[in-house]
């Protein structure tokens, strides 16, 4: 009995410092995030604009891994606005900016994700 008691004490000190570094590694992945600056979408139009009529932009995004909670692998998600307005510009030919925009998010989880997809609308002018 005298024999068995260090074994015992070893193998509870191995699951207290394997706890400790589960702990620490758990403390680090939720205190570790991605994150973007603001974004300036559309630029002041001057007086002497013309108005070209209305315009529509889409992009989508997703992130990874699992539920909406846990996901941390995002693919081209920060960028979603951008290239939704710029969607919208293409659309009329000739158009340099947008005015009275409104944006709209959609969004719909999958097995191992997250979509995220932006509409931009406005009017194109030039």
């Amino acid at each position: 009995m005298g024999q068995r008691q260090p074994e015992t004490f070893l193998r509870f000190k191995t699951l207290e410092c394997y706890a400790k570094k589960m702990m620490i590694a758990g403390i680090l992945i939720l205190f570790t995030g991605c994150a973007s600056g603001f974004t300036t979408l559309a630029p002041i139009p001057s007086e002497a604009s013309q108005k070209l009529g209305p315009a529509s932009g889409k992009a989508c995004g997703t992130i990874l891994i699992g539920p909406t909670l846990y996901n941390f692998i995002p693919i081209m998600l920060d960028s979603r606005m951008e290239r939704a307005y710029q969607a919208a510009l293409n659309e009329v030919p000739g158009s340099t900016a947008l005015v009275n925009v409104t944006m709209h998010e959609d969004w719909f989880w999958w097995v191992i994700g997250t979509t995220r997809c932006v509409t931009i609308t406005g009017e194109a002018i030039r």
